[in-house]
């Protein structure tokens, strides 16, 4: 019997207690007998159920039994594997260049921490310098970039006045505007890794699907809105995205002050023609944001012009861009953001004098120069350019059928020769340069030479030598 109410044990223990204690009978037959008309007594109280069957007193007198909660293994996790990008196509080398163009370098006035080529009104922005303290930046200042094209992908190598320390996290890019309006519809970014083989890491490709890049007026400083999320449509990133493969950067493996960048050309739908231009940012670097000078009010973005009223740069720091080239078709200027290309005289109607200056060549095959020993090359396209190289834009011309070149008609100063060495014919092993020397390699890079003329001067023999690779 368990009995489970102390209320009611208490009184029949004090009950037995009082018969053995005050002489009342005392045999074991009288104790049981006591015992007995106790426990009959109490189940009358009780209503005739055993003790052990009542519910347990309410006030808490006997703790119920505590069961042991049951132990409950929990599920072992499995950690989540990091998934890996696998790449299909990979990027080679840059061809032979098929647009380049230059920008202005602002190391001879780093001492000073100011520029002379930033213009904010028109985004042509030369900020290699930090906010405030306008301390200068060499690896983010551009000097010079060329596009080409070689297999499925395009390929842009930007020039610098530096190469970026480790430390360093600068995002290198591309801007392309496949419709010629000025309004960009593509942008290539990304950081630079520390070495020289190609990556996806850190490498962005993002376009303006809603077209506001720009604002109402192209390369022209518009008023902040927010409504305006520039290329907002990243469709590639780290490798993810629409493919695996469309996008690269690396350190040029032969020069380390230039950043190669590589993206497929399908990705901007192998457009035949489009106007480009490189960036480098350790600032922003926020494509959302673009354009930057429609992002920022100039006050905000500051000035590295030290006469300007807005000097110093503050929010629009660590900033370098180029002026757009034509890719497929020769720019004419009016254009939005091109480079510039020096007008056509306007005739008046009084004569002026015609400058007599010129500059001639030849091109030519072998290492015995343009004359007998040498054979001369028909076709290839001999740029000029107006200043100290590596300027172009001036003049252009193709060699005729004795490989030679002739500008006329130029005033007095400096020029930059340039012959295009994608214009040469195809050879079954390609061409290499050796004159000019210091232009060796295969493919041969653009060689050039600079020259100046005095008024109505004749200078000739400006001449460039390839030979044939032999495999």
């Amino acid at each position: 019997m368990k009995i489970r109410n102390r209320s009611l044990l208490l009184p029949v223990l004090a009950i037995l207690l009082a018969i053995m204690a005050c002489g009342l009978p005392s045999s074991q037959a009288d104790i049981d007998l006591a015992v007995t008309q106790t426990l009959e007594a109490l189940a009358r109280t009780t209503g005739g159920e055993e003790v052990g069957d009542q519910p347990p007193d309410e006030t808490g007198d006997v703790p119920a039994a505590t069961e042991e909660p049951a132990v409950v293994e929990e599920p072992t996790v499995e950690p989540t594997a990091t998934p890996t990008v696998e790449h299909k196509v990979f990027p080679t080398s840059p061809g032979g260049v098929a647009s380049f163009m230059t920008d202005r370098s602002t190391a001879a006035l780093a001492s000073e921490r100011r520029a002379i080529a930033d213009n904010f009104d028109i985004n042509l922005l030369e900020r290699p310098f930090t906010s405030s303290e306008m301390n200068y930046q060499d690896y983010l200042d551009i000097t010079r970039g060329e596009l080409s094209l070689n297999g499925p992908f395009v390929y842009v190598t930007i020039y610098l006045e530096g190469s970026a320390p480790a430390d360093a996290e600068p995002t290198y890019g591309v801007e392309v505007d496949t419709d010629l309006d000025g309004h960009g519809d593509w942008l290539i970014m990304g950081l630079v890794p520390p070495g020289s083989d190609w990556t996806t890491d850190g490498v962005r490709a993002c376009r303006d699907a809603n077209g506001d890049v720009g604002g109402p007026t192209p390369m022209r400083s518009d008023s902040p809105n927010s409504a305006r999320d520039g290329y907002e449509d990243c469709v590639f990133e780290n490798g993810y995205g629409i493919g695996p493969d469309e996008a690269w950067i690396r350190r040029d493996p032969g020069q380390s002050d230039r950043v190669q960048i590589a993206f497929m050309f399908s990705l901007i739908g192998s457009d035949g023609e489009f106007l480009w231009g490189a960036w480098a940012d350790e600032g922003v670097k926020e494509p959302g944001w673009f354009d930057y000078h429609d992002h920022f009010t100039f006050p905000e973005a500051g000035s590295a012009a030290s006469n300007s009223s807005e000097y110093p740069i503050k929010a629009l720091a660590l900033v370098d861009n180029t002026c757009r080239w034509g890719y497929g078709f020769e720019p004419t200027g009016s254009e939005p953001g091109v480079c510039f290309i020096p007008p056509t005289p306007t005739p008046t109607l009084t004569p002026t004098p015609v400058p007599q200056g010129s500059i001639s060549g030849y091109v030519y095959e072998g290492y015995g120069g343009p004359g007998p020993s040498g054979t001369r090359i028909s076709g290839v396209s001999v740029r000029l350019g107006q200043g100290a190289c590596t300027s172009s834009g001036y003049s252009s011309k193709s060699t005729n059928s004795d490989g030679f070149y002739n500008f006329t008609g130029l005033p007095a100063g400096t020029y930059c020769v340039t012959v295009i060495s994608s214009s040469l014919p195809p050879a079954t092993y390609g061409w290499s340069v050796y004159y000019p020397s210091g232009f060796g390699g295969s493919p041969p890079p653009n060689p050039y030479q600079e020259v100046t003329i005095a008024p109505d001067g004749t200078v000739t023999g400006i001449n460039f030598g390839f030979g044939r690779n032999i495999g």
